[in-house]
């Protein structure tokens, strides 16, 4: 065990570390962070509209009243999730700026990063094509979207809501990156002393911002020659990494990843899930939303795997509460299990402890992968609904995924499957360390 504890420490750690460290990953984990209400808000009403689903007795009263005004509170939605792709624009250009600014020591602004972001952003909304040698704005029509003017709109925008992630953190990066230079080379308008702050610093974003459009132009016009653009280009690669990382096995690696991170004392769930797989579990969802059928998708790892927190420890706080021999796992379970409850595990993880210790990490690691199991196939089979809401991270069990699913009792009947497999994992694993602990407890009572 311990050359496997060393192998992760020397092996697999530094790298991971080294790609978490990067400052626009650091900005994009920020930017997931901010943009958490913003899809909380949208599925607040997409659960209204779900009533009926949710109480059916109910459901002709539901929808001779509050469902008759849906296209009103549904704006919320719309402009919400149907505009995520915005919000983590502004927030990756705002966070990534902010680092320069406080790390390079540099003078910049962040809000004008921010800004930046979103105008380079928005450069890539409108659809051009180059043909016979004259650009021409795009225009098409189907049974469920049109393209006017350049601009693909379903219900709304379609480039501002989960599609456009990808494209928002790619424009946010490059304009703050462009800013920065401008910055630090002192490419910029310098105003005299006595100019209002506000002033110096919109003339200060005037060069950078001309230098984006520049840059946003030619890009945009070299894809148009071969009749695409930037969501184009990145739609194919993208539906790649989305399909392998939704698959059974690619649920697989991403857990097993997270929690031998979590084994060497790493916060596997911020350097793994919160840096690359939120963006496109988001995306995902949206998907969802307009009617696709993602199973990794919103906060499925919070519905149905991480029962107490990574590693579903929420099965060993109720063996230590209600099972243990020796005196410390039992004061650890009456510690950990209200923070448990809402899949806050910091006190078992550092406090059994969880890491470093030979008793307790092969279920911590195996278990989150059989619970995945479990509500993948359930998933895949039918069994559930599909997750159509965002739900906060904190959501205690069961309550998460009746709301994650709009209303399906069936997903509470899983997550309290996957609680009993969590309990029948860890259970001979946990009697072998609670046996050692009290083993030394009686020992020491014995010496004295």
């Amino acid at each position: 065990m311990n050359s496997v504890f060393g192998f992760l420490e020397t092996r697999l750690m530094p790298p991971l570390n080294k790609v978490a460290n990067l400052r626009f990953i650091r900005a994009i984990m920020q930017a997931g962070i901010i943009t958490v209400p913003f899809t909380i808000v949208g599925s607040i009403f997409l659960i209204i509209n779900n009533l009926p689903q949710i109480i059916p007795p109910l459901a002709g009263f539901f929808e001779g009243t509050i469902l008759k005004f849906s296209p009103l509170y549904t704006v919320a939605t719309t402009m919400s999730i149907g505009s995520i792709a915005v919000f983590y624009c502004l927030a990756t250009g705002y966070y990534l700026t902010e680092i320069y600014r406080k790390e390079d020591k540099l003078g910049v602004s962040s809000f004008v990063g921010a800004i930046l972001g979103l105008y380079a952003f928005l450069m890539t909304i409108i659809q051009v094509d180059i043909t016979d040698g004259a650009a021409q704005l795009l225009q098409t029509e189907s049974d469920t979207a049109i393209v006017y003017n350049g601009i693909a709109v379903g219900g709304w925008i379609t480039r501002f809501s989960g599609v456009g992630i990808f494209i928002g953190i790619i424009t946010a990066v490059l304009a703050t990156t462009v800013y920065r230079l401008c910055v630090q080379h002192n490419i910029t308008i310098q105003m005299p002393e006595g100019v209002p702050d506000g002033v110096s610093k919109a003339f200060a974003s005037l060069i950078p911002a001309i230098l984006i459009a520049f840059l946003m132009v030619i890009i945009n016009g070299i894809l148009s020659l071969f009749h695409t653009d930037l969501h184009g280009l990145l739609s194919k690669p993208f539906e790649f990494v989305k399909d392998l990382t939704g698959s059974w096995l690619g649920i697989m690696v991403i857990m097993l990843l997270i929690h031998l991170l979590w084994a060497v004392g790493v916060h596997g769930t911020a350097v793994i899930k919160n840096s690359f797989i939120n963006p496109i579990l988001l995306v995902a969802l949206t998907e969802n939303i307009d009617g696709a059928n993602n199973i990794f998708a919103g906060d499925f790892v919070n519905m149905y795997i991480f029962i107490g927190g990574a590693g579903s420890t929420l099965g060993l706080v109720l063996l230590m509460l209600f099972v243990a021999k020796s005196q410390q796992l039992k004061v650890l379970g009456k510690a950990a299990i209200l923070p448990g409850l809402f899949n806050i595990n910091e006190p078992v993880i550092f406090g059994a402890p969880i890491v470093y210790n030979p008793y307790l990490i092969i279920p911590f690691i195996v278990t989150p992968m059989i619970t995945a199991s479990v509500a993948y196939f359930a998933s895949s089979v039918g069994f559930v609904s599909k997750i159509i809401t965002g739900i906060p991270w904190i959501s205690p069990l069961g309550i998460g995924a009746f709301l994650g699913t709009g209303g399906d009792f069936r997903a509470v009947l899983i997550a309290l499957i996957n609680l009993g497999v969590s309990i029948v994992c860890y259970y001979p694993f946990f009697k072998m360390y609670d046996g050692k602990l009290f083993a030394e407890q009686e020992g020491l009572k014995q010496s004295k």
